[in-house]
């Protein structure tokens, strides 16, 4: 078997995680491709789909928008930041969103993917800074997806930055921290998001999700949901506590970590398509594909 090729910078890290071989061994290169290609069109589809048709509105000093909108969330015994408070309204919104454009087709076609996310990253947080009014939790989400897609390597293959040459075929491994660092914030997520639907009753009973369904506010498709039996509304309710509480260990285990993740990728999906959750559910399955064993394709496909 060919030996790997490690690209990337290896940080340092401190006991004991310098001990913990699952927080330092390398991982795939094409899983940090795959998730910088996902992640940058994920991000396209936002910009077009969501944010430009709103754009006047969202930041424009006369509509619903503008630096100041938030003015208080910028005071000095704040952390708060945003590029766009530096810049006017005449024409800053319009700067930093041509340059959060450009950064994602960047990050899309691999040309220096760790600047490109970096200012992608930068654009991101800004925008969701100046004007949080129109976004929601999941949002925070690309915050870090964005970070950790930045620092990955995911140039290495993919990409017009690619490393791999004919002279020099062998597999390419990149750092495997940043990954890590989405699967622990996705347990995390599941897990407490878990913990807060079991203590309430609406949960526990299963009826949550036929209420949910039937909301004009939550709900893509309420007419649809009446021909759904309640008994079917408790059944996906009570699957969602045990997927989410158990997440951190079932997509830990090798024998359950396949199913788990891919009702992680048919949950996201089921919620896109019935619920209003915003892109949380892209950017949720976004993060999914760094777990999928893309290098096995690669083999395959030198063996056929």
């Amino acid at each position: 078997m060919t030996e790997p090729r490690a690209v990337g910078v290896r940080p340092w890290f401190p006991w004991p995680l310098s001990r913990w071989s699952w927080w330092t061994e390398p991982v795939p290169a094409e899983r940090v491709a795959a998730l910088r290609v996902v992640t940058a069109l994920v991000l396209l589809f936002d910009l077009f789909a969501c944010y430009l048709p709103h754009f006047h509105t969202l930041f424009s000093p006369d509509a619903l928008g503008g630096r100041d909108l938030y003015a208080g969330r910028f005071r000095d015994d704040h952390v708060y930041w945003s590029v766009l408070r530096m810049l006017p309204d005449s024409w800053g919104p319009q700067a930093v969103f041509a340059v959060w454009v450009l950064s994602a087709v960047g990050l899309l076609v691999g040309w220096r993917p760790l600047v490109c996310g970096l200012i992608a990253w930068v654009c991101t947080l800004s925008v969701w800074t100046v004007n949080p009014g129109p976004h929601n939790g999941g949002d925070r989400l690309r915050h870090t997806l964005l970070l950790m897609v930045a620092v990955s390597c995911p140039g290495a293959v993919w990409g017009v930055s690619s490393l791999r040459t004919r002279t020099d075929p062998r597999p390419l491994v990149v750092p495997g921290w940043p990954v890590k660092i989405l699967f622990v914030q996705l347990a995390a997520l599941y897990f407490f998001s878990g913990y807060y639907k079991v203590i309430s009753p609406l949960w526990r009973s299963g009826y949550v999700m036929y209420w949910a369904s039937h909301d004009l506010y939550w709900s893509l498709y309420p007419g649809v949901a009446l021909r759904v039996p309640v008994w079917l509304h408790q059944l996906s309710a009570w699957v969602t506590l045990v997927w989410e509480l158990g997440f951190p260990v079932l997509a830990v285990m090798r024998g359950t970590r396949a199913v788990t993740l891919v009702l992680g990728v048919i949950f996201h999906l089921g919620t896109l398509f019935t619920l209003e959750v915003g892109n949380f559910a892209l950017y949720s399955i976004a993060c999914y594909t760094a777990f999928a064993p893309w290098e096995r394709l690669r083999r395959l496909r030198r063996t056929t």
